[in-house]
């Protein structure tokens, strides 16, 4: 179908990534906007404008606003289940310097807290027990579930049992 956002949003990124320079970053910015008006089912073609415009603002030099595009590519492909532009933004993202949480790798703090929780402490129990502030629990705790992909405490002692780290092997180095 001719003369529809979802249309002339591809066209546009198209043409902008052919052309390059600052009127190619014109054209894959007005992509973008066109494409944030298009109906719900032009989702992916809206992660790949982002992307198109990360990756040209990332050779313009502004890294900044390239992250902000990139990540937000890469939030909507997620959501979409967009597999390969996830791993296309993200890969765009580390180009650009900005850190990329890999899935399901929680730091030392926040498997701390996590298996406090999952084992039914409540957040002032694990504040106290770990002499820090609840509200910092609730900030672990908040990443934790993003990183996991989960949405409530009950689910945190079974994704935890998925996502434990093997033991080292007797005689591997550590």
């Amino acid at each position: 179908v001719w003369n529809t956002p979802r249309t002339v949003g591809r066209a546009l990124r198209v043409l902008g990534t052919a052309t390059g320079g600052r009127r190619g970053l014109h054209l894959a910015e007005e992509a973008v906007e066109t494409l944030r008006d298009a109906p719900a089912d032009a989702g992916m073609e809206l992660v790949e404008a982002l992307l198109a415009q990360g990756r040209q603002l990332l050779a313009a030099g502004e890294r900044g606003r390239a992250r902000d595009r990139l990540r937000e590519a890469a939030d909507l492909a997620e959501r979409k289940g967009g597999r390969r532009l996830l791993a296309l933004a993200e890969q765009a993202l580390r180009e650009g310097g900005a850190r990329v949480p890999v899935p399901g790798a929680l730091t030392g703090s926040e498997r701390r807290i996590a298996e406090l929780a999952a084992a039914g402490r409540t957040n002032t129990e694990i504040a106290d027990l770990l002499h820090l502030a609840r509200r910092t629990v609730e900030t672990h705790l908040t990443s934790t579930y993003r990183k996991l992909g989960i949405r409530s405490r009950t689910e945190l002692p079974a994704t935890l049992a998925l996502t434990r780290p093997e033991p080292a092997a007797p005689g591997a180095p550590a």
